[in-house]
């Protein structure tokens, strides 16, 4: 699988320190491995998204697979990323 970054996403990550920036990159590589590891959870109400937690950060990605991409739309603190 392929792993594709939103515009929001991107702008929230070139934000944060480097040490919070290198554990989310981590996860994220790990995905294209597993796209549903251990602690995923699916988001009621959204059609094939799911969301990791790394830390206080929570990673919200969908999978499009007839593309084969994990489309990464959204890295957040917790108590933003839910908000529309």
């Amino acid at each position: 699988m392929k792993i594709e970054f939103g515009t929001r996403a991107l702008k929230f990550l070139s934000k944060l320190e480097k040490v919070s920036k290198e554990r989310i990159f981590k996860r994220i590589k790990e995905l294209c491995e597993d796209p549903f590891p251990s602690d995923v959870k699916k988001l009621k109400g959204e059609k094939d998204v799911y969301r990791i937690r790394i830390g206080d950060f929570r990673v919200l990605y969908r999978i499009i697979s007839e593309d084969d991409v994990i489309l990464i739309f959204r890295v957040d603190k917790r108590s933003r990323v839910y908000g529309r």
